[in-house]
């Protein structure tokens, strides 16, 4: 277009008419359809995006036009493209709209019109110069909440917007879901850690870019900081979501993000990995609880460590035959004169509670398992357990004796 000048998002100003502006898109959000029609019966829709141009600089932009334009623009612009924005309208912030965006340095938003603005991928000779911006959080990275923090909150602290620095524990597949109205749409969940608690906390995703970009997500490699999003109470657990205010920012280029990768690999490296670190977090907090108690703490979704004084009614050890790298654990059941609850028994705590090796009850025949399951089977154990609701885990498994009284509850 003639007569466009290259400006810097720093130096935008509300005269300029033919701006050429060139950035990275750090983050996008779904398009969503206008109710109001035309004239001519066509529904108008909106997508919008954050633009970065500097470490320091980034800026919202709005896409408006006809469905197809919409929606076909948000499928072509991918977060992590370089583009060319030519001749936006440059528009002054609203505070009632910047509810529902990510936080930006600029004062300004872009609007873009179908047919009187211009956006294209730009050339490859400048990725060197704008791949670096997507690795640096769009917030300070600095203030963010630990997992612990985030689990203490009440229940009556509902939407509360939190920037987290986070690792991947896994990724879920995704799935579509109704809503309450009949509509469709995805959903993908993963598991977040940090080292402020052993417990994991769910993270939902809607939006379709950000569901395909967590296929690139590893286990307790990918790190995330995740810049305003939303916490909430849901089916007595607390949850995060990713919403329209939310910029992830994957493998972030900063000190803390780097430490946090390194004790969560050394952690996943020690003997006994979760149950090692519940145990080292949990130190002399496990107090004695019938499994009713247990479970009504469970209904607070907060995390906590408990010993119980149970029956142990349920182990299959031909189970440690179907357990694969995804798998170091065995579902077991406990039951009191309270009720019964069920748990994951980590390998090594199974180890340590029969005295033998997973290999060597791999090697067994299923009746000299079966003889070393009767050891402890139907037998009152002391089990301490760690909860990160609504799962629960073992920390440690053994065989009840006299030294071991029955606790008064």
């Amino acid at each position: 277009m003639a007569g466009v000048q290259k400006v810097c998002l720093n130096a935008l100003n509300i005269n300029q008419k033919n701006a050429l502006i060139l950035g990275i898109i750090i983050a996008k959000n779904s398009p969503r359809t206008i109710s109001s029609r035309r004239k001519n019966g066509e529904s108008r829709a909106v997508t919008s995006f954050t633009l970065r141009d500097s470490e320091v600089d980034t800026i919202n932009i709005d896409v408006w036009g006809s469905e197809y334009f919409v929606f076909t623009f948000y499928e072509r612009f991918l977060v992590g493209d370089i583009v060319e924005i030519t001749a936006p309208k440059i528009c002054i912030k609203t505070g009632e709209n910047e509810n529902f965006r990510p936080q930006v340095s600029s004062p300004f938003y872009l609007s873009i019109n179908e047919g009187a603005s211009d956006v294209s991928i730009h050339g490859s000779d400048m990725q060197s110069s704008y791949l670096p911006l997507l690795h640096i959080p769009s917030k300070h990275s600095s203030a963010y909440y630990g997992l612990a923090e985030v689990l203490k909150l009440p229940e009556e602290a509902n939407n509360v917007y939190v920037d987290l620095l986070v690792v991947v524990k896994s990724v879920m597949s995704a799935k579509k879901i109704k809503t309450k109205t009949g509509t469709e749409m995805s959903i993908r969940s993963i598991e977040v850690i940090d080292n402020t608690t052993p417990a994991a906390v769910t993270l939902d995703m809607f939006d379709a870019d950000t569901i395909q970009r967590a296929e690139d997500w590893r286990p307790l490699e990918s790190v995330l900081f995740i810049a305003d999003a939303r916490v909430s109470w849901r089916g007595k657990a607390v949850k995060a979501q990713i919403c329209a205010r939310s910029v992830i920012t994957h493998q972030p280029h900063t000190a803390d993000a780097e430490a946090l990768r390194l004790y969560i690999q050394n952690q996943a490296s020690t003997r006994g990995g979760e149950a090692a670190a519940w145990a080292a977090w949990s130190g002399e907090k496990a107090c004695a609880a019938s499994v009713s108690q247990v479970k009504d703490r469970l209904s607070t979704g907060a995390p906590f460590c408990a010993a119980l004084h149970a029956l142990l009614t349920n182990l299959d050890l031909e189970d440690i035959n179907k357990m694969n790298e995804n798998t170091d654990d065995l579902k077991v059941r406990f039951t009191d004169h309270t009720g019964e609850l069920t748990a994951r028994l980590p390998i090594n705590v199974l180890e340590d509670a029969i005295g033998c090796s997973g290999n060597q009850l791999q090697s067994m025949s299923s009746d000299d398992r079966a003889a070393i399951r009767w050891r402890i089977l139907l037998e009152q154990c002391i089990v301490r357990i760690a909860a990160s609701p609504p799962r629960l885990i073992v920390l440690a498994l053994k065989r009840a004796t006299q030294a071991d009284p029955i606790p008064l509850y």
